[in-house]
């Protein structure tokens, strides 16, 4: 059951073993829509006499689905709404710590820990000092075997980047202005 609650994000629905009347009474603030969330701010609202911090939960949002939520919470007499939370476009790894090692994420360029050193090797000259900092480097913790790892690729790569894009706010055709 815990595993099924995290791969689901805490969410009963997707769950079969789980019966209906413990999936209503237990859904996540983006399972109710957000029409009860503004009915339900609303019925609080006349009991409180400067505001309330309403935050509203949308897991699929489009413009008229805000535009929907935001009208009503303004016919309703709503004096504020405080956030808007969306579901995020991407979800966090789903990982357990197991004998002591953490899941490794790869840096992009393929390069595991046990093969640091021999990447390293072929990255630069084969001098002595680069050598024994190789040596040194398949002893380093994770964190200063990156550290190594991103040196190496500097060296390797002396020429400037020239690909950086900046927002152009004249510019219709900006991603960013979008």
């Amino acid at each position: 059951m815990v595993m099924d609650l995290k791969h689901f994000d805490g969410s009963l629905r997707p769950i079969d073993r789980v019966p209906n009347e413990i999936k209503s009474l237990y859904a996540t603030a983006f399972e109710v829509e957000p029409v009860w969330i503004v009915e339900a701010g609303a019925r609080r609202q006349k009991w409180i006499d400067q505001a309330q911090s309403l935050n509203i939960y949308m897991a699929g949002a489009s413009g008229k689905k805000l535009d929907d939520t935001y009208k009503l919470a303004w016919l309703r007499g709503l004096k504020t709404t405080y956030y808007l939370r969306t579901m995020s476009a991407t979800h966090v790894e789903k990982s357990t710590v197991s004998s002591g090692q953490l899941n490794a994420v790869s840096s992009g360029g393929g390069v595991s820990g046990q093969s640091a050193a021999s990447a390293m090797a072929n990255a630069g000259s084969s001098s002595n000092a680069q050598h024994n900092e190789q040596q040194a480097a398949a002893k380093l913790s994770a964190l200063e075997l990156a550290a190594a790892q991103a040196r190496a690729q500097m060296e390797l790569s002396s020429t400037p980047q020239t690909d950086i894009k900046f927002c152009g706010v004249d510019d219709p055709t900006c991603e960013s202005c979008q």
